[in-house]
């Protein structure tokens, strides 16, 4: 085995591999910077673009911010005026209420008056149905005993007239059994005076008894 016993040559060697170990390393740390710098370009880049699509939101929103501003002025206003109109409806409703509860006191004291009116009339009506009742009952009663009195006075009329023919009869017998007699008289005929004068007498006492038939006295 030979070893290289040059020493310049291999100082040479060692400069060389020093040389191109210093290129090698400059190379990659200009790579390394140039991508670096892309890297930060493209960041700015990015944050560029990211604060104008903020700038652009930022004026969205305060364009929207705007409208909500003018949306909320607006539903204030139609708020007060709903508030207002509410406030109007309730003095309205109130009004109501109370010309309702007045309205229902009077249409509850004419109703009471009305069914006070109402139970006096039914009483007057039970109490004229009673006393028409009663007259009927009355009337039933008394036509009932005028039946019974027609009845009795057309009994009494009828025995009456029997009696009274009778009694006629009687005083006509009595005369012609006076007159067949034959009894004699002091004085002519005074025997026969004073028959016919009793017996007229007697005829006009029975013809004063004698009651007036009823349906000849009604007919009058």
């Amino acid at each position: 085995m030979t070893h290289d016993k040059n020493p310049i040559r291999l100082a040479l060697l060692a400069v060389g591999a020093a040389a191109s170990l210093s290129c090698a390393a400059q190379d990659d740390t200009h790579s390394r910077e140039k991508e670096a710098l892309r890297r930060t370009q493209a960041a700015l880049r990015q944050a560029q673009e990211q604060q104008a699509a903020l700038a652009k939101e930022k004026d969205d929103i305060a364009g929207q911010r705007d409208k909500l501003d003018e949306a909320a002025k607006k539903s204030q206003s139609q708020l007060a005026a709903s508030r207002s109109d509410a406030a109007r409806l309730n003095a309205s409703l109130a009004h109501a209420n109370d010309e309702l509860v007045a309205t229902k006191a009077r249409d509850d004291a004419a109703r009471q008056e009305l069914e006070t009116r109402l139970a006096e009339q039914s009483q007057r009506a039970l109490e004229a149905q009673r006393l028409a009742d009663e007259r009927a009952r009355a009337n039933a009663s008394l036509i009932a005993l005028l039946e019974h009195a027609t009845q009795s006075l057309a009994a009494a009329e009828k025995a009456n007239a029997q009696m009274h023919t009778l009694g006629v009869q009687m005083i006509d017998r009595l005369r012609g059994h006076d007159a067949q007699a034959g009894l004699p008289d002091p004085v002519v005929g005074f025997g026969q005076v004073r028959l016919e004068n009793e017996a007229e007498a007697l005829r006009d006492k029975l013809d004063a008894a004698k009651l007036p038939n009823a349906s000849r006295a009604s007919g009058k």
